[in-house]
């Protein structure tokens, strides 16, 4: 009885134990990570620190895409305002073109009388060279600001052929400066070529600013 006894608590022994590492075993297999659990946690950092450099270099890229845009619009901007620009001026040089051929026309129609303060002022503008266009610009500014007449005078104190401000200027060529328009023109070419240079240049000069 004793003998049966003893070697059946042996195999239970024995039992337990085998049972205790077999359950060992298990826990131990369910708690270590598997290869899979390792492959889909490794990566999951370094992915989201490269999302963040890609969104970045979107954004300076959009950044860097608005100001070239920018950039190139303004660039057009001021080509197009040079541009008209440009053909406004040759627009108004043509139309100045065209008013000083108008005006030569009717120049050449009328004949410059002898004695006349037109005659007069023709003399000594050709004494200076200014003959030709140069003449027809004088002829014009000259008209336009008196009528060639010596006692021409406007309400800012202008006097005379040239209309000179005020007309006491011309005095420097003589004390008759308020009746003889050989001392007024004198002045008045002097003028022109101290502040101008030439005729047409005060003529393009008035055309523009309506004074000289």
């Amino acid at each position: 009885m004793n003998r049966i006894s003893i070697r059946g608590i042996g195999l239970a022994a024995a039992s337990v134990a085998t049972l205790s590492l077999a359950v060992g075993a298990t826990s131990a297999a369910a708690d270590a990570p598997t290869t899979s659990d390792v492959a889909a946690g490794t990566p999951v950092l370094p992915a989201l620190s490269h999302n963040a450099g890609l969104a970045e270099e979107s954004a300076a890229a959009a950044a860097f895409a608005q100001r070239r845009a920018a950039a190139v619009k303004a660039a057009q901007l001021k080509a197009s305002a040079a541009k008209a620009a440009r053909e406004k001026a040759a627009r108004e040089k043509a139309a100045r073109a065209k008013a000083v051929q108008r005006a030569t026309r009717a120049v050449n129609r009328q004949p410059v009388s002898a004695g006349s303060a037109r005659a007069i002022g023709k003399s000594l503008a050709a004494s200076r060279g200014w003959t030709g266009q140069q003449w027809v610009c004088l002829d014009n500014l000259f008209t336009r600001e008196s009528g060639w007449r010596t006692s021409a005078s406007n309400g800012s104190g202008a006097y005379g052929i040239p209309q000179a401000l005020p007309g006491s200027k011309m005095s420097a060529f003589g004390s008759d400066w308020r009746t003889n328009p050989t001392t007024q023109i004198r002045w008045g070419l002097s003028y022109i070529s101290g502040r101008y240079g030439t005729p047409c240049a005060a003529w393009n000069h008035f055309q523009s600013r309506r004074w000289y």
